[in-house]
């Protein structure tokens, strides 16, 4: 195994550096760098510390090691721009994430036998909003209300949430990922985004990958959007707020919705099409109205969800000496001073 070369490797185009410019870093050449990442040369402690000191890491980042977990891909949402050297970057991202993960959860003894996702077979669009109302029933949320905090609720069905660094804006063009990996349901998604209306979709959208068997002759995207809709703007919910038909529509209105269900107005407005409670005039109507108002970037955007429960997994196993301090921070990426920093700043 190589794993210090593909560290070095991984943090290298992190950092967007060639084999050249990592070369001129270290004062060596490009070729003895390469060797490096290969393995064909083994770097010493001194060695590593300059490699850390010239890509500005911590060297836990270059010596930290695990028997990565072996995934399909096959739920990977991503535009097409998201090729070569990127996407295979942010895979090994994804997969050593999912690996740490999963060797937390082992280590808190926490079985893949308790978690029960009830699965739904979906032939239509209808099957799709069905499938919403009939997950909102299992997780005891009234088909009126918003799902206030979307990462905790599924979380709290066994659920793993990932979200991912994404490092100088280097994986703008990832949408998401879903998948069973040894028995664990997990759904990875970019950290720091902004907008947790866009994050709140991606996961219900992520989630019906997980929960829906979809007949092969339906668009699987179209029909986890549709799902997503459902689960986050309820058909009872939209009527009971906006009414069954409607002619015109202030914006104030969509507003509204928007920060009690925390979904985009776009979003909305589509809902509302969808539901047929606005024609496909009113719909291009207020989509231009929104053009003008919003633009591409919501100047009062939703505050995004976060995960805490890695880190919580982390604490309770060092606190517990279960692992050592310096293991945990392995784990979590961060020195010791920041660690325990971390316990006293609350």
């Amino acid at each position: 195994m190589n794993e210090i070369g593909n560290n070095l490797k991984r943090v290298r185009l992190l950092k967007s550096l060639s084999l050249k410019d990592a070369g001129l870093l270290l004062n060596m050449s490009a070729t003895a760098v390469s060797k490096y990442e290969k393995g064909l040369i083994i770097p010493d402690s001194k060695k590593i510390i300059e490699f850390a000191n010239a890509y500005n890491v911590k060297t836990i980042e270059l010596l930290k090691t695990y028997d990565v977990v072996k995934m399909n891909f096959t739920s990977f949402r991503k535009k097409k721009r998201l090729t070569g050297q990127k996407l295979e970057l942010l895979k090994e991202l994804i997969l050593n994430e999912v690996t740490k993960y999963l060797e937390v959860i082992d280590m808190n003894n926490i079985s893949n036998n308790n978690i029960k996702l009830k699965k739904y077979n979906c032939n239509s669009f209808n099957d799709a909003e069905m499938a919403a109302v009939e997950f909102r029933n299992y997780i005891k949320i009234s088909n009126k209300q918003p799902i206030s905090d979307l990462i905790n609720t599924l979380e709290n069905l066994g659920i793993v949430i990932i979200q991912i660094k994404n490092y100088d804006n280097l994986f703008d063009d990832f949408d998401g990922l879903s998948e069973i990996v040894n028995g664990i349901p997990i759904i990875v998604l970019l950290d720091g985004i902004k907008d947790g209306a866009r994050q709140r979709f991606t996961i219900a959208h992520e989630l019906g990958h997980l929960i829906l068997n979809i007949a092969k002759s339906l668009d699987e995207e179209k029909i986890c959007h549709r799902f997503a809709s459902a689960l986050l703007m309820p058909k009872e919910a939209v009527i009971n707020e906006f009414g069954t038909v409607r002619s015109n529509m202030r914006f104030f209105e969509l507003v509204a919705f928007k920060n009690e269900f925390k979904v985009s107005i776009a979003a909305i407005c589509y809902r509302l099409k969808d539901l047929n409670i606005i024609s496909e005039y009113l719909y291009k109507k207020l989509s231009i109205i929104i053009s003008k108002k919003i633009g591409k970037n919501d100047p009062s955007p939703i505050e995004p969800e976060k995960s805490y429960q890695f880190k919580r997994l982390v604490y309770k196993l060092e606190s517990s000496d279960i692992i050592s301090l310096n293991k945990a921070c392995e784990l979590l990426g961060v020195t010791v001073n920041e660690y325990n920093n971390e316990n006293y700043n609350y």
